[in-house]
């Protein structure tokens, strides 16, 4: 539920170079570690080796989620990134964008920062596609892993039976 309220809120950049970074960070850290936290406390893990399995992938599914949506998303990357004093606004041209617009003229041409701005939102879809291509990769190896695992145990136990079968049937031929 926390992290449904967390996905509902609308976001809101400071647009202050001083807290821009930490706060699309608690953003990005505080709800993974959550995720992986409940992950953990769902699964009952206990540390044996069952845990050590168990917290090597599944428990970091959640939370790698949570940072591809984010990614995707491109404001708390490009908050984050953004380096400039302003006030946050939406501009409603063809695709509404929001950012830090900056208060004060600097030396770098307003157009030129907006530019930089959309950049980053394109620049942090990209790590979000990278980690979904990554996720779909490693979901798609584990499967493939873990079936593989399931056949060489189905084989080694139908030898471990043919071989009693073949020791029962030397057993009973033998005078």
């Amino acid at each position: 539920m926390g992290l449904e309220k967390l996905v509902e809120l609308e976001f809101e950049c400071p647009c202050d170079p001083t807290w821009n970074g930490v706060f699309s960070s608690a953003f990005f850290i505080i709800p993974a570690v959550m995720a992986f936290t409940l992950m953990l406390i769902i699964q009952g893990c206990r540390c044996d080796t069952w845990c050590r399995n168990t917290i090597s992938f599944s428990s970091f599914v959640p939370a790698v989620v949570w940072l591809i949506l984010l990614f995707l998303d491109g404001q708390y990357f490009a908050c984050a990134m953004t380096y400039w004093e302003g006030r946050f606004v939406i501009v409603d041209k063809a695709a509404p964008q929001k950012w830090c617009e900056p208060t004060s003229d600097g030396d770098i041409p307003l157009q030129e920062l907006m530019l930089r701005s959309q950049n980053l939102f394109v620049f942090s879809q990209v790590i979000g596609i990278i980690l979904l291509i990554f996720i779909c990769v490693g979901l798609i190896v584990y499967v493939a892993r873990e079936s593989c695992e399931q056949d060489l145990e189905m084989q080694d136990a139908e030898v471990a039976e043919l071989t009693v079968l073949r020791m029962s049937s030397l057993r009973t031929r033998t005078p």
